[in-house]
């Protein structure tokens, strides 16, 4: 019977190819998967994060993933609506990925940013946060211990309050209602609605109000 030779190279080469399969699951959707670069780039007005991702003010270049799966004007509207959340827990199944400086839902769908340059430089088009007509007041209100207003939960320190809506009301206006309203933890005054995801205050059919977020 004649002896089969077993060349030492095709073996060699058949484990790199197993080895190579096996860190691509491992490491499943990351920045080198994003191979389609936005047109625009996206304006980060001030220092902002979402959950533990921080994210300085500037001008963002936004990736996707795959562009039949998410479109970059999607990702845009994902990207500033992200942004407005309050504590990092995105909704729908998306997952914020902080070492890809990204947001993923599944292997195929999601997307990635990065920094391009200082919040001035922006070229525009790709949207930007706050949105234009809001207003980020200066400095910070501190909430003095863990507290809550209804179904939203507020650890202690200090927060940004974002006037927001066509009719904006002073910055002033606001820190006072903030204070009202944690004076009330059972629930908001008549005529107001809580958009827990965001923390938003809502005075209903005047087209105005706030939104917090801890700093």
């Amino acid at each position: 019977m004649p002896t089969t030779v077993i060349d030492p190279r095709r073996l060699l080469i058949g484990a790199l190819a197993v080895f190579a399969l096996a860190i691509a699951v491992l490491i499943g959707p990351g920045r080198a998967a994003a191979n389609t670069k936005c047109p625009n780039t996206f304006r980060v007005v001030h220092n902002d994060h979402v959950g533990k991702l921080s994210l300085r003010a500037g001008s963002y270049r936004i990736s996707v993933i795959d562009q039949n799966e998410l479109s970059c004007q999607r990702a845009s509207d994902l990207f500033a609506k992200f942004l407005q959340d309050f504590d990092g827990r995105l909704p729908n199944g998306w997952k914020v990925k902080v070492r890809q400086s990204g947001f993923v839902k599944s292997p195929q769908k999601g997307f990635f940013v990065k920094r391009t340059g200082s919040a001035g430089s922006s070229r525009g088009g790709g949207g930007r946060h706050p949105a234009k007509g809001e207003k980020v007041c200066s400095g910070t209100f501190q909430v003095q211990h863990n507290d809550r207003i209804g179904a939203l939960h507020l650890r202690k320190g200090p927060y940004k309050i974002t006037v927001i809506k066509k009719r904006r009301i002073s910055c002033q206006r606001a820190s006072s209602l903030f204070t009202r309203f944690l004076a009330n933890p059972s629930g908001l005054p008549k005529g107001w609605k809580l958009k827990v995801q965001s923390a938003t205050f809502l005075k209903k059919g005047k087209h105005f109000g706030f939104r917090v977020k801890q700093v």
